[in-house]
């Protein structure tokens, strides 16, 4: 039994091993010289400016967008704490905002429901 169990640990761990390795799918004919992709480190952006460049994309995207004779996409969320809680419910709630503020608040209603941790009250606010 106890060997067993070993067994089905190191299967497990090559599987993940094999997932996480990301092997090289091209190939070298020997026609060309491989090529080294090495690019200068002071051209790296921070972390800190990939959010902005992803809000441009996105207002890019809902300029070009032809919204009319669009129905607005209603969203509801039930969250388990409150919306300034400075964790996952407050994320969702700023997300959905940015949301329809780069889509138009015309084109995205929110609605939401806080406190909602009991299930039973969960299930209640779902169904309305």
């Amino acid at each position: 039994m106890k060997q067993k169990r070993v067994w089905i640990l190191l299967l497990v761990l090559a599987l993940i091993l094999a997932a996480c390795g990301g092997g090289d799918t091209t190939t070298n004919n020997g026609d060309t010289a491989p090529v080294e992709n090495t690019a200068p480190a002071e051209n790296t952006a921070p972390a800190e400016n990939a959010a902005p460049a992803e809000e441009e994309a996105v207002a890019d995207v809902s300029a070009d967008a032809d919204t009319e004779g669009m129905e607005a996409v209603r969203i509801a969320i039930v969250m388990p704490s409150t919306i300034s809680d400075l964790a996952w419910s407050q994320a969702m709630y700023d997300a959905l905002l940015r949301l329809q503020e780069a889509a138009g608040a015309d084109m995205v209603e929110i609605a939401y429901t806080e406190n909602m941790f009991n299930v039973t009250d969960a299930a209640a606010a779902i169904r309305d």
